[in-house]
């Protein structure tokens, strides 16, 4: 494929393209932009009358000749037209022939010299001469930059400018001059060097430059602006590391520099420190950069800092996990798999460093390695992986787990926690290959845990590592290590792991908990049984079997042997239990489902894993399935069946969700024969509750109570419905012919579910496309009959049921359009949503087949066949506005609302106009309803009509607007103040002020002095935030200051915190010993002394006293004088009537209400209730005097 680079008709038509969009701005408002157009029309001319073709070569030969005509000598006598000049010439030369600017580079180089050497040349100037310079030293040779011809003006020279401009003190200029250099240094041109020629000048300059300023910086610490000029230099650096250029033989200092800058507490040198490092590290990218690489590597390890260098070892920690990174993605990911071991013993030195953010960066420089840096693909097994490869990885695990064995003794105590992360970060990369190696970690870690000493601060990360390797190597081999020995009282009881076990396992053996874990529940029971049930010990017990119970559904989820432990003998125990312990059937129920949706999920190939995938391909899963669905699927069902027709309404969801997992993978013809089974039980339950006049027609009076079996097993043929075989559909359409019409919400409400839920596939689209007429006819029939509460039901079905309407069912829209209407306004939330939603998808409907016939003449013989399109649908809603009802109009303009606001774009103007009109007259109706309706449509009408159509209606509408506004001004009033503030904000006060009626002029007075009193008070609300964080930022200077007063210094402890022993007089401490970590700790250690029940009393005789903490504090933190005038505030006073009575402080309650002060002074406050008016009290004459 050609490229830009290579094809010179391609660059033709680049430049053509850019030319041609500035010759469009020819009228343009922008003056700079109009000079541009102008001059290339100009050029343009002289080239036609030159009969010179229009090309890179012509049109750089006449803006060159151009910049001739601005300079006088050094000088650029019109800095405009050099502009101009210059933009052209950055434009055009990067198309312009290499040959040519070549052989004219001296000359060219002279002429923009007065631009780039000028103290007072512009910005702009300067960009576009930066941008010629650029083409022409990447047009360079290798012998130019030699200079074997001694040129005068050599491109190095030039090169030297630009590096001068790089430092420029004006954002623009400084990162167009950087840019420069890094595309010229990434451009290397050919020669025996894969290096640039210019790469050492490059180097040493900024190298240099950042050396002296650092110097300077030490000199002149107090000058802030040294910062700014480091930072230039340290961009500068990162743009020639990216271009690859940086000298091998300056990456020592540079790397030292970069170190230096990086220990300062300026976060802005630290962060353009690091991405001269990372450009450092990105530039070398391949194998011919790996030893340039692993040197960069070496220095930076020569450069380790002190252990106790808080400044600076953070930040060579920091570099080090970014060189690692770099190298294993970028150069050889597997050699920096092998480098781990001697990573971990020089960066785990710092974990022995005094300062806790020197640990801390320790640990997270090695989480970051280990975490990006170590390839999966590496961890595979053969034959996946080479066997070579196999054994190094295996013997590098190994060595981590030696080092980090050692990392658990005495001698790292203050670390422990950091390095327990560690650890976390290797067990979760290496999975089920760190198994072998990390059992003793395990040890020494479960054993902390076990000690369970109260305040132990190693407590939590102990259990983060343990459930860490739960799911990465399993519960087996962590149980190997650390038993729970439950029914042990000799041995060290860990009953702690059980909630640990059950938040991490994922992928393990089932047969593993069935022999090893769930025969502790029948030892747990027995003592349960045996026991006193309101003991302590009782309920703890019952609280170890629940947990282990709840582990259940997570030994099943993708379970490895599913085909070996889930047996006919365990699953009719789980069945059994599932009859007997309603208790227990959301645990079980919940296990059964994800034993089929964890195999199901991961035979689609969702989870990408590839060590998951290894151990355990995708065709195990699908064996697993395939086992289910044989062998268990049929018989499960019939279980959860039977549960579920046991169980109360409240209680079912999760055996609901179970069954469809089944019904999922059972085959066709199980399927077919359960399907059988329930119409049957159906049919006999309907016929043997209407002989006993069962069938209720409102809801069951709680849903805690079982209710009859015709609704359960309706509940069952909804489920099914989505997964019978097609030759069953029949009987499905069958059932809700006759089920639909009973007079029964229940039974209605899964009636309708029945072909909703059909069409949720295609097949049972292409069934109901089939029986399409009888289902339409069948819903007209029974819009009479319905039961209210089953309306949210019928809506979701005829919302469907319209998304797959034939063109040539039209006629069902019209006729079911006003019970649509209707149900806008309906009290239940799902059956108003359902409306609204099946009024746009009619509308979308008739847009969809527009043109095609409606046939109305089906509905009713008098009416005349219409055409499907927008237009007639809203003329078929709008028949609602003649209703006879208010509450069928006012139904109908909402409608009516909702349509216009979602397709006001593809409607006729003239019409909209109509449909306004006509609706706005509604607002002269006496009926509250409908004016309420009316008001939401002129909202929708601002909003979204166009303006012209609201602004000439505009003096019609707020006369009406006015009129309903007096009329009913108790309950409109602030409505339509809100409505004339939208066509305010739309049209301008003025015409507003012109269209309202004389007499209500005063309202838009009104309104414009509120907006300024809020214009005003936001104002001056700004400027005491303003001062506020202004008093709170010196606040905070003053509270977190680097710079303390020698006296407060002195008063300060140095050196390390304070580390107790805690040991007893029986067993004195052994130091030795791994677990001496579990004994020593940060906080002094207590005596604790039993307490005395007369120690909790606050009486002598007895009588307890709780009091309020705070109140406790309040009283003892005052003295004597004030808690006596506190006291008198809050004491009781004599009111009215000599009644006491408490005062009530402003502030005193908590004001839940969101409005304003000024709202809720204004409002009086009122109950719900209908009270009596209060009568208007005269004010009270109030003396000034003070008693």
């Amino acid at each position: 494929m050609a490229t830009f680079e290579d094809d010179p008709l391609l660059l033709d038509m680049e430049l053509d393209l850019k030319l041609g969009r500035i010759r469009t701005q020819v009228n343009s408002k922008l003056e700079n932009q109009k000079q541009l157009s102008l001059v290339l029309q100009a050029v343009d001319e002289n080239l036609k009358d030159q009969k010179q073709k229009q090309s890179p070569v012509t049109y750089f030969v006449s803006f060159l000749s151009l910049l001739d005509q601005c300079c006088d000598g050094e000088n650029i006598k019109d800095g405009n037209l050099a502009g101009v000049a210059l933009y052209f010439l950055d434009l055009v030369s990067p198309y312009t022939p290499k040959q040519l600017l070549r052989s004219k580079f001296s000359e060219i180089v002279a002429r923009l010299a007065p631009a780039l050497s000028s103290d007072e040349s512009a910005a702009p100037l300067l960009r576009s001469s930066i941008g010629v310079l650029e083409s022409l030293l990447v047009a360079q040779e290798t012998g130019a930059w030699i200079n074997s011809n001694n040129y005068k003006i050599s491109p190095k020279r030039g090169l030297t400018g630009l590096l001068q401009l790089s430092m420029d003190h004006r954002p623009k200029v400084r990162k167009r001059a950087q840019e420069a250099v890094h595309k010229i240094l990434s451009t290397v041109p050919a020669g025996p060097s894969l290096e640039h020629p210019a790469s050492t000048l490059c180097g040493e300059f900024a190298l240099n430059s950042v050396m002296k300023l650092l110097e300077r910086q030490q000199q002149e610490k107090k000058n802030k602006e040294l910062n700014t000029e480091i930072i230039h230099n340290l961009q500068l650096i990162a743009a020639i590391t990216k271009a690859n250029s940086w000298p091998l033989k300056q990456i020592l200092p540079l790397c030292d520099v970069l170190l230096v800058v990086a220990k300062t507490s300026d976060q802005y040198l630290v962060s353009s420190s690091f991405e001269a490092f990372e450009g450092l590290f990105q530039s070398m990218n391949d194998k011919v950069d790996e030893d340039k690489f692993v040197q960069v590597l070496n220095v930076l390890f020569d450069l380790k800092p002190a252990v106790n260098d808080q400044h600076l070892a953070p930040s060579w920690l920091a570099v080090i996990a970014r060189a690692l990174i770099s190298y294993s993605k970028s150069v050889d990911a597997y050699k920096c798999v092998l480098k781990l071991p001697d990573v971990f013993k020089i960066v785990g030195h710092f974990f022995l460093s005094e300062n806790p953010n020197v640990r801390i960066s320790a640990s997270q420089c090695l989480i970051a390695i280990i975490t990006d840096s170590v390839d999966v693909k590496y961890l595979l097994e053969p034959p996946k992986t080479l066997p070579e490869v196999f054994e190094n990885v295996e013997e590098i695990i190994e060595q981590l787990s030696e080092l980090t064995n050692e990392f658990l003794t005495v001698k790292y105590r203050e670390s422990a926690k950091e390095i327990c992360e560690v650890i976390i970060s290797i067990l979760a990369k290496f999975g089920s290959r760190a198994g072998p190696y990390f059992t003793s970690h395990l040890q020494i870690i479960g054993e902390w845990r076990s000690n369970e000493l109260e305040g132990f601060e190693l407590n939590q990360v102990s259990e983060n590592v343990i459930a860490v390797a739960i799911s990465s190597i399993g519960p087996e081999e962590v149980l190997k290590t650390l038993p729970l020995n439950l029914t042990n009282s000799q041995a060290t009881g860990r009953a702690w792991l059980l909630p640990l076990l059950r938040d991490n396992i994922r992928h393990a053996s089932l047969g593993f908990y069935i022999s090893e874990i769930l025969p502790n529940v029948e030892f747990f029971e027995q003592k349960i049984a045996e026991g006193n049930p309101e003991s302590m010990n009782i309920k703890i017990f019952a609280t170890i079997v629940d947990q282990i119970w709840s582990l259940l559904p997570h030994f099943c989820d993708l379970p490895t042997d599913l085909t070996q432990s889930f047996t006919d003998d365990f699953a009719s125990k789980l069945a059994a239990l599932l009859y007997e312990k309603a208790d227990s059937r959301n645990t079980i129920c919940h296990a059964l489902k994800l034993l089929v949706e964890s195999n199901v999920t991961y035979s689609l190939g969702v989870l990408e894993d590839v060590i998951l995938a290894q151990k355990f391909p995708l065709e195990e899963a699908k064996k697993n399935i395939e086992y289910l669905s044989a062998t268990k699927a049929s018989k499960l069902l019939s279980v959860l069946f039977n549960v579920f027709s046991q169980t109360s309404m409240a209680q079912r969801g999760f055996i609901l969700e179970t069954i469809d997992a089944y019904l999922q993978i059972s085959k066709p013809e199980d399927l077919s024969a359960t399907f059988d089974k329930v119409c049957s039980i159906l049919k006999q339950a309907l016929d043997d509750e209407k002989e006993t006049d069962m069938i209720k027609t409102d809801e069951p009076a709680a849903k805690s109570s079982i209710p009859k079996l015709s609704i359960t097993m309706m509940d069952l043929i909804v489920l099914m419905a989505k997964y019978v075989p097609e030759f069953c559909y029949n009987a499905l359409f069958s059932i809700f012919n006759q089920t639909v019409k009973i007079a029964d919400v229940q039974i209605q409400k899964r009636s309708y579910r029945i072909i909703s839920r059909l069409l949720e596939h295609d097949a049972g689209q292409k069934a109901v496309l089939n029986f399409i007429s009888n289902i339409l006819s069948l819903l007209l029939e029974t819009t009479e009959t319905t039961m209210t509460a089953a309306k949210s039901a019928r809506f979701a079905l005829i919302l469907d049921i319209i998304k797959i309407l034939p063109a040539d069912n039209l006629h069902f829209i019209p006729a079911v359009v006003s019970e649509v209407i209707i149900s806008t306004k309906s009290v239940n939330e799902k059956t108003r949503e359902s409306a609204y939603e099946t009024l746009i998808v009619m509308a979308a409907k008739m847009v969809e087949y527009e043109g095609a016939p409606v046939k109305n003449s089906m509905n009713d013989p008098e009416m005349p066949d219409s055409t499907a399109s927008l237009q007639e649908f809203f003329t078929i809603c709008s028949a609602g506005l003649v209703g006879a009802t208010p509450n069928m109009i006012s139904a109908a303009i909402t409608s009516l609302a909702r349509l216009v606001y979602e397709y006001h774009a593809k409607l006729d103007i003239q019409f909209l106009s109509e449909l306004y009109q006509t609706v706005e007259l509604f607002l002269t109706s006496k009926n509250r309803e409908i004016i309420k309706a009316t008001l939401g449509f002129v909202k929708v009408a601002i909003l979204s009509l166009p303006e012209e159509m609201v602004a000439q209606n505009m003096k019609g509408l707020l006369t009406n607007l006015m009129t309903a506004s007096h009329e009913h001004k108790n309950h409109f009033k602030s409505k339509v103040k809100h409505i004339i503030e939208r066509l305010i904000r739309k049209f301008g006060v003025d015409l507003v002020e012109e269209c309202i009626p004389e007499e209500d002029r005063k309202l838009v007075a009104n309104i414009k002095k509120a907006k300024a009193r809020a214009k005003k008070k936001k104002s001056q609300a700004t400027g005491t935030n303003a001062a506020e964080s202004g008093v709170m930022s010196g606040y905070e200077a003053a509270l977190y200051s680097d710079s303390e007063s020698e006296e407060e210094e002195e008063d300060q402890p140095t050196g390390r915190p304070q580390q107790y022993i805690s040991e007893s007089k029986e067993m004195p401490l052994d130091l030795l010993d791994k677990q001496t970590l579990t004994h020593i700790s940060s906080s002094k250690p207590k005596k604790f002394t039993k307490k005395t029940l007369e120690n909790e009393f606050k009486t002598k005789n007895g009588k307890l006293i709780i009091e309020d903490a705070e109140e406790q504090d309040d009283v003892l933190n005052k003295d004597s004088i004030d808690a006596y005038v506190e006291a008198v505030r809050q004491g009781p006073i004599r009111g009215q009537k000599n009644r006491l009575r408490y005062k009530h402080k402003k502030g005193d309650d908590i004001d839940w209400d969101e409005e304003s002060d000024n709202e809720s002074k204004s409002k009086p406050k009122t109950s719900n209730k209908v009270q009596k008016p209060q009568r208007k009290q005269k004010k009270k004459y109030k003396s000034n005097r003070r008693l």
